[in-house]
């Protein structure tokens, strides 16, 4: 009777853990994170699918930040919802879908402050909060928050 309950216990680890997904893009980026408890500066993918993104750095083919941004934000094993994840990593809440339109370099903040660029676009928020400075040109991004102390650069490798 044990070893039925391990097989099904395996059985369900192994097929619960196994669903595909199925990525739209991936490419390679020079990727900086520098944050209070992350400070990293290495190549690495963005892979992005239907509501889901996947930021993976290496250093030495060893991958050493791996980001999911699903429903929630998980960095390895440990998932928070985005609120929470946004608190955390940028030091304010922020809102729900802020990660998500990040990374998908997309404009913040319903557009606010949108200076259109000849490849992207710029917006300079500041309120009492966060001091923002964010650029999009071509597939490259550039996130600033000075009062919080954030910086994300994007660079695509070709």
């Amino acid at each position: 009777m044990l070893r039925y309950i391990l097989f099904f216990l395996t059985l369900f680890l192994l097929v619960g853990c196994s669903q595909k997904v199925d990525y739209q893009s991936s490419k390679s980026y020079y990727i900086v994170i520098k944050n209070s408890s992350i400070k990293v500066a290495d190549t690495g993918f963005i892979r992005r699918g239907n509501n889901e993104i996947n930021l993976q750095i290496f250093a030495a083919s060893t991958p050493i930040l791996d980001l999911h941004v699903k429903q929630d934000v998980c960095i390895g094993y440990t998932c928070l919802s985005k609120i929470s994840f946004n608190k955390r990593f940028f030091g304010f809440s922020h809102y729900e879908s802020f990660v998500d339109e990040l990374f998908n370099l997309q404009p913040i903040y319903h557009k606010t402050n949108l200076v259109k660029t000849p490849n992207g676009f710029e917006q300079k928020i500041e309120t009492k909060d966060y001091s923002i400075i964010y650029r999009v040109d071509g597939e490259n991004l550039y996130f600033k928050d000075k009062k919080n102390r954030i910086l994300i650069k994007l660079k695509e490798l070709k």
